[in-house]
């Protein structure tokens, strides 16, 4: 998992955590209905109806203490995400030997023919250096001769 899945996925948690904490509300009011339900049936006498919305609202109950566990533990996976983002990311900025290895090469080739390129111009200004100062020496010794 990458950390643009790991997000998205993150996202997709916290989407149906809020459709959980939705449902939870909805149930909860529902169970306080039922239980309101049971007790002014309680008041006005009515056992039949009173033991029908007690079943009622155990039932509504029962589902809403499963849906309490699902938000913990969405609640947990999302956290231990979140918790293993930052490692995921530095995973990916890793180093890669392979490519590491031939961007040195790479380097070290450029910079080795443009060190034997510059080795080879300055080999030929000495070589001309070195010409024009026989040229310049022959030159006096001519002068030289040509005076004696």
């Amino acid at each position: 998992m990458n950390a643009s899945t790991a997000k998205e996925y993150i996202h997709g948690l916290i989407t149906s955590l809020k459709l959980t904490e939705k449902d939870i509300s909805r149930l909860e009011a529902d169970e306080k209905k039922w239980r309101d339900r049971a007790e002014l049936a309680r008041n006005k006498g009515e056992a039949s109806l009173s033991l029908e919305a007690e079943k009622e609202a155990n039932q509504v109950s029962n589902r809403l203490d499963k849906l309490r566990e699902e938000e913990h533990s969405i609640q947990a996976e999302i956290k231990t995400i979140r918790s293993q983002l930052p490692g995921i990311a530095a995973r990916e900025r890793s180093i890669d030997n392979d490519l590491l290895e031939q961007q040195l090469l790479l380097s070290l080739w450029n910079s080795e023919e443009e060190a034997m390129s510059s080795r080879a111009f300055q080999k030929l200004e000495k070589e001309k250096t070195a010409e024009e100062e026989l040229n310049a020496l022959k030159a006096k010794m001519k002068e030289r001769e040509n005076k004696s």
